[in-house]
């Protein structure tokens, strides 16, 4: 379990030694202490962007910390608002965190879209209070501000500003999210959060507790595989990305699709298993992904 945040500052004033190398210093920290940040901050980042990747990760990390790991709900939102509020300030000249000074320097050397931070946070606070979805609609509307801006800001880092890259960026990153729903069914259930669409679970006979129960069942089995199906479409859409992409951003856009897909397939191994487990790749797998990586990406379809 992570600890909670740190309490944020709202001082205008700018404590003494608290500069901008610093700020970023502290974001990379953060970066370097997540796992997950192999393949963001791994050999093929440019040396420029990492101090600008790191604060986009960690204005990320810190506002999830604030939605899920503050037990008390009144004062989870109480705590957003305080940071919402701070972006707000740290956009206009005058962060008083570390992260928000770091990360406003990024949104000024890069010209980012601020409306994409705004987005994240507000997915953030929807986590506090919704933990079912009527429809993927809903689903969608939910991924499209939290998992979507992150690769809108990653191509903006990188130089790209071009509405066609955004569609496929966004259908690369949903597809990530729903993978990533799919390998966390049980965990997430565990946290009384269901991320499949209920009128889904009602077009296949499912009873909801039967997720959150752990129930092994032929409904919820069918359920499953259709979720896997519909996140392997959506990152087959985007797997033109990065043939129009230059550079080491190219492999590590591939790697990141290779990620999902290679995840969705030992996930449909066997669906059920996500009740009761966490699905993660290996060693080989992974180096696998690594290798495939230096070819354009083919189409990748559901099987069984």
């Amino acid at each position: 379990m992570l600890k909670a945040p740190p309490p944020i500052s709202t001082n205008k004033e700018t404590p003494k030694g608290f500069k901008l190398r610093f700020a970023q210093a502290r974001c990379l920290g953060a970066s370097l202490a997540h796992y997950e940040n192999f393949l963001v901050l791994g050999p093929l980042t440019p040396w420029r962007l990492i101090p600008h990747i790191s604060a986009l990760y960690a204005f990320s990390r810190h506002s999830d910390d604030l939605a899920d790991e503050i037990k008390d709900a009144v004062e989870a939102e109480r705590l957003l608002d305080e940071w919402t509020a701070e972006l707000r300030r740290s956009l206009e000249g005058e962060p008083g965190h570390h992260i928000t000074r770091a990360l406003a320097w990024t949104t000024a050397r890069y010209d980012l879209p601020p409306a994409l931070f705004f987005d994240l946070l507000s997915a953030f606070r929807q986590d506090l209070t919704v933990h079912r979805f009527s429809s993927f609609h809903d689903l969608r509307d939910y991924t499209r501000r939290s998992a979507d801006p992150v690769g809108r800001l990653m191509l903006r880092l990188y130089g790209y500003n071009d509405p066609q890259l955004d569609v496929l960026s966004d259908s690369i990153c949903t597809g990530l999210q729903l993978a990533n729903f799919c390998q966390d069914v049980g965990n997430d259930a565990q946290r009384e959060r269901i991320y499949i669409p209920l009128d889904e679970c009602m077009q296949f006979g499912v009873d909801p507790d039967d997720i959150l129960n752990g129930n092994f069942t032929p409904a919820l089995d069918r359920l499953l595989r259709y979720q896997i199906v519909r996140a392997y479409k959506f990152l087959n859409a985007g797997a033109a990305l990065p043939e129009k992409l230059e550079g080491n951003l190219r492999i590590s856009v591939r790697l990141f699709v290779l990620g999902g897909l290679a995840i969705l397939g030992q996930v449909q191994k066997n669906p059920l298993a996500v009740l009761s487990r966490r699905v993660k790749l290996g060693f080989f797998p992974k180096l696998g992904m690594v290798a495939k990586s230096f070819k354009p990406l083919g189409t990748t379809t559901a099987s069984g």
